[in-house]
């Protein structure tokens, strides 16, 4: 337990330095759940967004807002505990694998700093929980205890109401544990089989029930990838993609994880016990669902390499496990730091520079948000040139916006008012008082208020009644 709370608190000081270093966010996503969260808060249901989307991560923030409400900072720190208990998870899982408490810890404070899994650990999304989760639950196979693999179905099953991916690892442990169970006759199995299938059974009754199709959620996703005119990729093309992210998001752990492997096969050690292979099996499976997702063209819009933090996380324990037995054997000992230390500084340097740029930096949105919260604003009209106006919306609170015009590429556009009289007109129609607005068309609005702030991107106007009247 003590080896646990260390890793916490690792977690925590990296999870502070990366909110420190100035992340916030690694999508316009990421606003558009904090803004479902809160709507959920405020009305709760048992699909929150009403989309594709699965609804566990919009419960995990909505209950905090709706006790303590529904500010940044209160989804920031339901972000930062989640990375918290998801990193012990991670240490729990190492020991499920058999490694030995050093190399549990090694593995687990490893998967802390890699980079990449630090940022998402912070950010309002629910991929760290979920890999942690994911993790835990195909780990569990390793071991045969019915009390382990009902937990491991339960973790299973909690992240597949998180996101998609976690439904192939689900589908092989059921598939794992059935067949053990029949072979076995051990009724928990059985138990633990059908626990990880209920949430992915239940999904697909809703969809049916709700959307009139099982597979609704393949169609929305497809559908918008074709309107930003993102055709799939290809078979050929989504394995290069998916196989390359695993390097490319976190050089430093692929090199000492291929040299740690090299060493071991090398030596005439076979690197995987056979209580690995399930957890290996069922992290192959999901990296399979993602190459056939891209490939089809049903994959995330943005950022999914963003699915592949429980493998990089597997990979972490892995990597321990090995370079533990590596030095206890006394094999490798100064050619493993040798071959591992070039690898992993040329690949920080080639590659890790362009993944921070990657992220979306609404800064400036937030600013905006919570400066109209603090003078209590309400029925703010916010014309942004892009989807910035879902970080406006989270800083503000609940039910105090709405957007002018509609950004879904699915949507015919409605074309942005083109003198002060038809922006007034729209103005009027959704009986705005403040208007939010990019500083390009500041002048277009300038007459129909007073200006209260100023960035670099936005400008904030609080409307007069009498000159939205008069303009015509």
């Amino acid at each position: 337990m003590r080896d646990g709370l260390l890793v916490g608190l690792a977690r925590a000081l990296v999870s502070a330095t990366c909110l420190w270093s100035g992340f916030r966010a690694v999508s316009d996503d990421d606003y558009s759940r904090l803004v479902i969260a809160a709507r959920f808060a405020a009305s709760p249901s048992l699909d929150p967004s009403g989309t594709s989307w699965l609804p566990l991560p919009f419960w995990a923030y909505g209950a905090p807002m709706a006790l303590l409400g529904d500010s940044l900072a209160v989804a920031r720190g339901v972000a930062f505990c989640l990375g918290v208990a998801s990193s012990v998870l991670v240490w729990g899982a190492a020991g499920l694998l058999g490694l030995t408490p050093a190399a549990a810890l090694l593995a687990a404070l490893g998967a802390v700093l890699l980079p990449y899994g630090a940022w998402l650990s912070v950010a309002t999304v629910p991929e760290a929980p979920c890999a942690a989760l994911i993790l835990f639950g195909v780990v569990s196979l390793a071991r045969e205890e019915a009390r382990l693999r009902l937990w491991g179905a339960l973790a299973l099953g909690a992240a597949c109401f998180c996101r998609y991916e976690a439904w192939a690892p689900a589908l092989v442990f059921a598939a794992v544990t059935g067949a053990q169970a029949l072979r076995s006759r051990r009724r928990a199995l059985g138990l633990a089989a059908l626990l990880a299938l209920l949430p992915i059974a239940a999904w697909l009754l809703h969809g049916v029930v709700r959307h009139g199709d099982a597979l609704f959620f393949v169609a929305r996703v497809s559908q918008y990838r074709a309107a930003l005119g993102r055709p799939p990729a290809g078979l050929l093309q989504a394995s290069l993609d998916t196989l390359g992210a695993l390097v490319r998001f976190e050089p430093e752990l692929a090199a000492v994880t291929v040299v740690a492997l090299c060493f071991s096969v090398g030596k005439g050690r076979w690197p995987f016990t056979r209580a690995a292979l399930g957890p290996i099996l069922a992290l192959a499976a999901l990296v399979l669902f993602l190459i056939v997702a891209a490939a089809s063209g049903g994959s995330a819009t943005h950022h999914p390499e963003r699915a592949l933090l429980p493998v990089h996380w597997f990979s972490a324990l892995l990597a321990a496990g090995l370079l533990t037995k590596l030095a206890q054997a006394g094999t490798g000992r100064w050619w493993v730091p040798v071959l591992v230390l070039p690898l992993a500084i040329a690949g920080n340097l080639l590659l890790r520079p362009t993944l921070r740029d990657s992220f979306t930096d609404r800064g400036e949105e937030e600013q905006v948000g919570s400066l109209l919260r603090h003078v209590g604003a309400t029925d703010v009209a916010l014309d942004t040139d892009d989807f910035g106006y879902f970080a406006v919306q989270a800083a503000l609170g609940h039910a105090k916006s709405q957007p002018l015009y509609d950004l879904d590429p699915r949507s015919p556009a409605l074309p942005r008012a083109a003198t002060t009289g038809e922006l007034a007109a729209r103005l009027r129609e959704r009986g705005a008082r403040w208007l939010v607005t990019a500083r390009s068309r500041a002048l277009l609005a300038q007459p129909l208020g007073k200006a209260r702030a100023v960035t670099q991107r936005l400008s904030v106007l609080e409307l007069e009644p009498a000159a939205l009247s008069a303009a015509r």
